[in-house]
């Protein structure tokens, strides 16, 4: 049996930190019509739970057109959980916007009620974790509060203490993800989720090494602790995403 925290958070059914990991599509689309037939293409595919990045949107910072995309995202998804996320360019978002607005434009996002969770960066600040927290905490949306280096593996320990960090910081779902320069690093990334979990032992779990050489993170770090991976539709939203029937293949393979 793999190691489960000992707080699973569910969303509309599926749970984060159950018996098996979970798999999430991300939906990585510039218009809104193609933003649509994105989503209807993924729920095909029977995803666990969907991410909008909404970084990727080009009309992102339209609050009203924003709303109007959750909107129709969840007459599309129906009862699939969605990951609402609007990744700073300085952790691999795909526009640069000022945080303030940011900040503001993810607050009116939970006020909708359309999304089941929200990833919050830690490099925001416990100030920013806080304000964004108390808006998610109104309609009983947990938070994921992210790391993600697209340029190396810290140390094992280093990504130990940022766990705790998040967790400090108010995390509901702690999320690590690293760019390994070889195996030891793949290796190290899977070490330090393995250390996270048994130390960690309430919160759920995300990490992943990406890239080509950590595929293989993706595939067996439930195994470590880890509770959710990423695959792939069409597009990706980070290196190393493999489409989701060779993701859920292998995984039942490993884990079964």
């Amino acid at each position: 049996m793999r190691l489960q925290p000992r707080k699973p958070v569910s969303l509309r059914g599926e749970v984060i930190g159950g018996n098996d990991p979970l798999i999430c599509i991300p939906i990585v689309a510039e218009e809104e019509k193609e933003l649509e037939q994105a989503a209807g293409k993924i729920v095909e595919l029977h995803p666990d739970i969907i991410e909008w990045r909404a970084d990727c949107y080009k009309d992102v910072c339209d609050i009203v057109k924003v709303k109007k995309a959750l909107k129709t995202l969840r007459g599309i998804i129906k009862e699939v959980p969605l990951i609402f996320t609007f990744r700073s360019s300085l952790e691999g978002g795909f526009q640069k916007v000022d945080d303030d607005l940011r900040y503001e434009i993810i607050k009116q996002a939970i006020n909708t009620g359309e999304a089941d969770t929200i990833d919050i960066e830690l490099i925001s600040g416990k100030k920013n974790i806080d304000k964004i927290k108390a808006a998610a905490d109104k309609y009983h949306i947990p938070l994921i509060i992210s790391y993600h280096n697209f340029q190396e593996t810290p140390p094992v320990e280093f990504l130990t203490d940022l766990a705790r960090q998040q967790v400090a910081c108010g995390a509901d779902i702690a999320k690590i993800a690293v760019m390994p320069k070889s195996e030891e690093d793949v290796l190290n990334l899977l070490m330090a989720t393995l250390r996270i979990r048994r130390e960690m032992t309430d919160t759920p779990l995300i990490t992943m090494s990406m890239g080509n050489i950590g595929v293989i993170s993706r595939i067996a770090g439930g195994i470590f602790g880890s509770d959710l991976t990423f695959g792939a539709s069409e597009k990706t939203s980070a290196p190393g995403q493999i489409p989701i029937a060779e993701l859920r293949a292998s995984m039942k393979t490993l884990l079964r």
